[in-house]
């Protein structure tokens, strides 16, 4: 299942760079020009010069721009592979203190999907894999992570950390959002032994960034078409990511809302499909987003369109192991599996494949429903944290 192995980090030097916060970005896909000029104006090492470049070849700006600051001595390697336990702090609306999640970096066996080790619970886009394919095999670089979730109930992992985590982090810095960033480095070869086994006979699932663990799937692809004898802890075989227990108490996935840009079939139809695993409600849209809340832990939806709004309810949970039955009993109960798995792949008949063509992200229920109601989109789906 599920192979990790510990790798030299590439990192600013602090005695370079003393404030994190001023090189630091959103992952690239957050990025709009606007962003990407304040992050240029930020500081000369800005990172968004190696991830998102302005430039008209921005893969060669950010190959030019690593060799450089190498050189310089702005980012230096770890002379040890390790481990990197990672938290980030930060608050919520509506919640009285600040909650911490804490995860840990490593380098990750590459799996096609369908070996169910590493699973999906999306489509990605392929112009977004088609622009990470190009930086990644021009800079042969993992200059962002893969947000991963695995499932262990003893927490045995963060329990081996936790003495490292004591001391003095490596890094430590805050964003834009006020999130407070703070990475470890453990190289004791036996707590990463025991973190192996642990993970071995796992699967993870991919919570964030199915566009660049498939880049590097396709650059894995790549490059064993061109070598021979290929040792099986080759770089390009594995790829950074940062995994997070799902039994962490500070895992919260932050809603992001899902439109639907149009359906296949009429509404009425689609409705009734929905009914046959949901009760659904009427609300008024000024009240959606507060029911789908009070609803929490019951696998609920807030459904806006222009002619109405609804809550939908799962009426059986026990449907996901129908409609997952590879997955880890872990991820089938979560509401961003049903909403993919059942809500949009069996109920609307919107394949993996399709996504692209139907479906699109929002992150603000102000701007979701202001874009539903101009026509931009046919409906939105509302989610929980």
């Amino acid at each position: 299942m599920a192979t990790i192995r510990p790798f030299k980090g590439l990192r600013y030097n602090p005695e370079k760079i003393d404030n994190l916060s001023s090189v630091i970005t959103q992952p690239y896909d957050k990025i709009d020009p606007d962003l990407q000029e304040t992050y240029y104006e930020r500081h000369p090492h800005n990172y968004v010069r190696l991830i998102f470049g302005r430039e008209e070849d921005r893969y060669k700006e950010s190959t030019d721009n690593f060799s450089k600051w190498a050189e310089e001595k702005i980012i230096v390697r770890d002379d040890e592979p390790a481990l990197y336990p990672y938290t980030q702090t930060y608050i919520v609306a509506d919640h009285p203190d600040p909650i911490t999640r804490t995860g840990f970096i490593t380098a990750l066996k590459l799996h096609p999907y369908e070996d169910k080790v590493v699973l999906p619970h999306e489509r990605t886009l392929s112009r977004a894999r088609e622009d990470r394919f190009k930086l990644f095999s021009r800079t042969n670089k993992n200059y962002e992570q893969v947000f991963m979730l695995y499932g262990d109930k003893s927490r045995t992992i963060e329990g081996l950390f936790a003495r490292f985590m004591d001391k003095e982090p490596i890094i430590e810095t805050t964003d834009d959002y006020g999130c407070i960033h703070r990475v470890w480095k453990v190289t004791d070869p036996e707590v990463i032994a025991k973190a192996r086994e642990v993970l071995n006979p796992l699967p993870v699932m991919i919570a964030d960034g199915h566009h660049r663990y498939e880049t590097a799937l396709a650059l894995q692809e790549h490059l064993r078409d061109a070598k021979t004898d290929i040792p099986d802890n080759e770089a390009f075989n594995h790829r950074m990511v940062t995994l997070v227990n799902l039994f962490d108490p500070g895992l919260l996935v932050l809603p992001t809302h899902r439109y639907v840009i149009k359906l296949k079939t009429d509404f009425s139809a689609a409705k009734a499909e929905l009914s046959k695993h949901f009760d659904i409600t009427e609300v008024p849209g000024e009240n959606l987003l507060e029911k789908v809340k009070q609803n929490a832990g019951k696998h609920a939806f807030g459904l806006y369109r222009k002619d109405g709004s609804w809550l939908l309810l799962l009426k059986d949970s026990s449907v996901m192991n129908e409609v997952m039955p590879d997955a880890a009993p872990e991820l089938r109960t979560l509401d961003v599996s049903v909403l993919h798995n059942l809500v949009i792949e069996k109920n609307l008949g919107i394949s993996k494949k399709e996504i692209e063509d139907y479906i699109k992200y929002e992150r603000y229920v102000d701007k979701a429903f202001e874009s539903v109601n101009d026509g931009t989109y046919e409906m939105v789906f509302l989610m929980n944290p």
